[in-house]
């Protein structure tokens, strides 16, 4: 950096970490244009700062990016932070004072999103529903023992006895129908 504009390293890492928070919301010539007014940089000093906050940023989130899940996190501590510093009015008329109160119901909330997107704990929790009706274990054993034409003839079995074309059991072909009673179309309908 230029002579008379050199900084030491808690000034360098503060405009780092300015830089770096416009970094997501403003555009390249305008972050230039912020530095040169401000620290009154010419133009490579300028880019130096933006590279270094690039390389700050990285770092920071160098685990949550690789889940591609940067961005939304640093949207969020943007929302925490402004919850912390939400500003209050208290009293009316003459009597009115502004004062800091932060929303901690709206930080616990965006602290939980940010632990969710994170990975943190699950997002909900999922009930499983088991549906009762239909095969049972030992009628899905006999159907994965079956090979693919004895498959296709039990599938053909089963689209007839759903269109109405006909009734009984399905599969009668394998064991004799000594060993199954014949069934209705409601009972094979049921096992659906």
């Amino acid at each position: 950096m230029a002579g008379d504009n050199k900084v030491d390293s808690k000034t360098k890492q503060e405009r780092v970490h300015e830089i770096s928070l416009m970094l997501r919301r403003k555009s390249t010539p305008y972050i230039l244009q912020y530095i040169a007014e401000k620290w009154g940089l010419q133009e490579r000093e300028a880019y130096y700062y933006i590279e270094e906050a690039k390389e700050e940023w990285e770092k920071y989130f160098s685990q949550v990016k690789k889940c591609g899940k940067a961005y939304y996190v640093s949207q969020l501590r943007d929302l925490k932070d402004q919850a912390y510093g939400r500003a209050t009015v208290i009293g009316r008329g003459d009597n009115k004072m502004v004062i800091e109160v932060p929303d901690l119901n709206l930080v616990f909330e965006i602290t939980k999103e940010e632990a969710k997107l994170m990975g943190i704990y699950p997002a909900d929790k999922s009930e499983i529903e088991v549906n009762h009706k239909g095969l049972d274990y030992e009628e899905y054993k006999r159907i994965k023992g079956m090979t693919k034409d004895e498959r296709a003839d039990f599938i053909a079995e089963l689209s007839e006895i759903v269109r109405g074309e006909r009734t009984g059991d399905l599969g009668a072909g394998q064991g004799s129908d000594k060993e199954r009673p014949m069934a209705t179309k409601e009972d094979n309908i049921s096992k659906l």
